[in-house]
């Protein structure tokens, strides 16, 4: 019967001590994914609608003012250097996300056996480039030879319109990329959670 007392205690402690790592191994998993969703947040909001809008406001304002345009060059070069800034920012995030992950999924896969691996690095700069062609592409527009069209109110609508539209349409790709990426790190950690509350 004592032998029995102690077979059954010693199975009481080790449920328990198995209840504890799991209970400690979930809440470390939900730490590292409310400081990775927190920091994500910070780079959507630099690739979001509404940080575009305001970065090309003063653009849309210059192009709509009627009359000769001038100086509206140089608002439009101002307009692309603050994007390509944002994008710059967004990149030292995205580092510190991967930075944080990548000693975040260490230590979880040494103290409680998991295999997480990092996520492939985002690469949010490389969008630049394609402002750059949106910026070149559009500038021809704002020279000389152009002047009296650009005093055409409907002309320089259309071309507010066009610029925002494909400035829209990189930084949709943009914040889609990082998208796909945080759900690769998120759902390796509800996976290895999963795994662990099934084990248990």
């Amino acid at each position: 019967a004592a032998h029995q007392a102690r077979a059954g205690e010693h199975l009481r402690m080790r449920i328990e001590q198995e209840q504890n790592e799991f209970d400690a191994s979930g809440a470390r998993i939900q730490a590292v994914r409310s400081v990775h969703l927190k920091l994500l947040k910070d780079v959507f909001a630099l690739l979001g609608t509404n940080h575009l809008k305001a970065e090309v406001a003063q653009l849309g304002e210059a192009l709509r003012q009627p009359g000769i345009k001038l100086g509206v060059k140089k608002v439009y070069g101002d307009a692309f250097d603050r994007l390509r800034a944002g994008l710059q920012q967004a990149q030292r995030l995205a580092d510190e996300v991967q930075d944080m992950l990548g000693s975040s999924f260490r230590s979880l896969n040494a103290e409680f056996g998991f295999s997480l691996q990092l996520p492939q690095k985002l690469d949010v700069v490389r969008f630049a480039q394609e402002l750059d062609v949106i910026e070149r592409n559009h500038l021809q527009y704002l020279g000389l030879t152009n002047i009296f069209r650009l005093a055409q109110p409907e002309f320089a609508e259309r071309l507010a319109k066009a610029v925002m539209s494909r400035l829209r349409g990189v930084y949709d790709d943009a914040s889609s990329e990082v998208e796909l990426w945080n759900k690769s790190a998120a759902a390796q950690l509800d996976g290895q959670l999963r795994e662990r509350r099934k084990n248990f």
